[in-house]
């Protein structure tokens, strides 16, 4: 038997973990956690379930412009439906009733119904931002968003394959990360441990780390034929855009991913022309979490994202979605501005364990935000043609 209303609301403001009630009504109440956050609770029948929804979901800015649109209709629209506000011939709302009396309040149980009585298509929760989703949605021309079933491969992964790098290892080996993408469905995996520290070895040591590394993929791509395995590295853009290894050694591998790790503070001309240099490597081909932020501990530094762009799209590199909490980086507004112009991405999780390559979800909404399509996407691409781009620059 479903629960009535009170009794969910009841259930809910008797929560053990609740610090006080802000506010409890018939359909709805507030409680402040013992953590000092906030949780809201609105209760709706099955009917009008779809209007609810709608109404708190996407921004603020999104909302307001709905309205007028509607307005302009002569309709009103709430949580609880749309409302008739006065007769107007453009109004889009339709009954089911069999008496053909029109209710005072149209109730929707799905989104996109009630987006349809607007006449728009619906539009996906992450698009609702107020930049340019409902006018697309008029005239039915919003993007066919990218999902998870979409991916096919991840391209930094982290084993714990001792190479004594000059950042942290991952904790599996390459064998579990293979297993762990077979469950996931993937057709291929990228391992780009961190490169070996140039502070501890030789140009010639790192040489025969990588040498000794690259047979041992070569074996494990003639061994794991469902998760096809490719060779990259995550290699260092240094102050001076070189990279951190030299030629020689880069030549180990299938493709270098290319990341700032270290002097964030440069000016934005300098990081521009430092991130274009090492962009200009023959072996680079996916820019490493391009912006540097961490979400809540380190701003990103500036550069002329624009002309990096352009240079990206001109000379077939890739841009990376990294999915990592901490970064989801490129953030979602530049990641619309790199698809505007033409740049192709991937969606990476930069995982350093197995369950970590889960992460993928994080960085498939970070690219649903930024307006991406399939086709924007490189690791939606099957593993014969995505390994391809990666061998020709």
């Amino acid at each position: 038997m479903p629960l009535l209303a009170k009794e969910v609301v009841d259930w809910f403001v008797n929560y053990p973990k609740k610090d006080k009630i802000i506010e409890k009504g018939p359909t709805g109440a507030s409680i402040v956690l013992d953590n000092g956050r906030q949780v809201d609770l609105r209760v709706q029948k099955p009917l009008a379930y779809g209007a609810m929804l709608q109404y708190f979901t996407g921004s603020k800015n999104h909302n307001i412009h709905l309205r007028e649109m509607a307005l302009k209709q002569g309709l009103s629209l709430s949580e609880y439906g749309i409302t008739r506000s006065a007769p107007r011939e453009r109004a889009r709302i339709a009954t089911s009733a069999k008496s053909g009396i029109k209710p005072a309040i149209y109730e929707f149980a799905r989104e996109e119904e009630f987006y349809q009585a607007l006449g728009t298509e619906w539009i996906p929760p992450e698009l609702r931002e107020d930049t340019g989703e409902i006018e697309a949605s008029l005239v039915y021309k919003l993007p066919k968003l990218i999902s998870l079933k979409d991916i096919k491969g991840d391209l930094h992964v982290h084993s714990n394959y001792p190479l004594e790098p000059s950042h942290d290892l991952g904790n599996n080996s390459f064998a579990e990360m293979i297993s762990k993408a077979k469950k996931l469905g993937y057709s291929y995996i990228g391992f780009a441990e961190h490169s070996p520290s140039v502070n501890n070895h030789t140009s010639d040591q790192i040489y025969s780390i990588l040498l000794k590394r690259k047979k041992i993929i070569e074996q494990l791509k003639l061994t794991s034929k469902v998760v096809r395995v490719i060779n990259l590295l995550e290699v260092d853009i240094l102050s001076n855009g070189n990279l951190s290894i030299e030629d020689k050694s880069l030549d180990l591998l299938d493709g270098a991913i290319a990341s700032v790790h270290s002097s964030f503070n440069q000016s934005k001309g300098q990081m521009t022309e430092r991130i274009l240099k090492a962009l200009g490597n023959r072996h680079v081909r996916i820019l490493g979490h391009p912006t540097g932020r961490l979400i809540g501990k380190r701003e990103a530094y500036e550069a002329d994202w624009l002309k990096i762009f352009n240079y990206c799209k001109n000379h077939n590199i890739a841009l990376e979605i990294n999915a990592w909490p901490d970064r989801l980086d490129l953030p979602d507004t530049l990641v619309r501005q790199a698809i505007s112009i033409g740049t192709k991405l991937v969606i990476s999780t930069d995982a350093h364990a197995d369950d970590q390559m889960e992460l993928m979800t994080f960085g498939v909404s970070v690219a649903r935000r930024g307006w991406t399509q399939k086709s924007d996407i490189l690791n939606t691409l099957g593993y014969n043609e995505f390994y391809l781009w990666l061998i020709n620059k």
